[in-house]
């Protein structure tokens, strides 16, 4: 491999594991907050009047809201998986284009994954 390439997928790796983990703590930060405005802004019962009709989803006690507040909730909850990708596809770079595993060293280690 040349080596400005390698010095490339090094960077290109610790970027996707740096934004992965940057995107799962905002994506649950902003999951952690919504539920807590809804649950503490929202009531507990229906109020058709003002649009309050669906229940929230990881309110307890169930609160109510608009079907767009029940799908920016489910936005959240779903945009947090992808992050764990880039992660990984960051360290399947590592491992794969630049040949180190230092990262899965301590998994190397359990006794159930040895070959000896």
């Amino acid at each position: 491999m040349i080596p400005g390439t390698a010095e490339s997928w090094r960077i290109l790796a610790r970027i996707l594991k740096i934004a992965g983990g940057a995107c799962c703590v905002f994506c649950f930060s902003c999951l952690l907050v919504l539920i807590g405005v809804y649950d503490s802004n929202r009531p507990h019962a229906p109020q058709p009047d003002r649009g309050w009709t669906v229940g929230l989803s990881w309110t307890h006690p169930l609160s109510y809201g608009t079907p767009q507040e029940e799908n920016d909730l489910l936005l959240l909850h779903w945009l947090f998986f992808p992050s764990f990708t880039l992660a990984a596809l960051g360290e399947a770079i590592k491992i794969y284009k630049l040949n180190d595993y230092s990262g899965v060293a301590a998994i190397k280690k359990l006794p159930f994954l040895r070959h000896d």
